[in-house]
């Protein structure tokens, strides 16, 4: 089944917020097949048009710059980030207190 411009566009508008190659893959494929059962459903069930059903499916998901974002910092929370840089100084730091400390020593 191949997919539709409208969901391939909302796919495009969530993915743009995500840098990491791998999760942007992986979060499209999660959110295509979420959105082809959805569609599936409200065709069978409903009765819907292939259309309509489609619309319905990408207002239940919400803006997609939302999301997007909202993925984003799930991923990579700020938090997490401002942690790891702290630490990256600090051992730094410690790298550059022992090397001037061997080369005051030693020469």
């Amino acid at each position: 089944m191949s997919l539709n411009e409208r969901i391939v566009d909302y796919l495009n508008r969530v993915c743009h917020h995500l840098f990491w190659p791998p999760y942007r893959a992986r979060v499209r494929r999660e959110l295509t097949d979420h959105i082809l059962s959805r569609v599936e459903y409200l065709e069978n069930e409903r009765g819907d048009s292939h259309d309509e059903a489609i619309t319905a499916a990408l207002l239940g998901l919400g803006d997609p710059d939302a999301l997007g974002e909202m993925l984003r910092y799930a991923r990579f929370p700020i938090s997490y980030l401002f942690c790891l840089l702290l630490i990256f100084l600090i051992w730094a730091a410690i790298a550059g207190c022992l090397a001037y400390l061997l080369l005051y020593f030693f020469f």
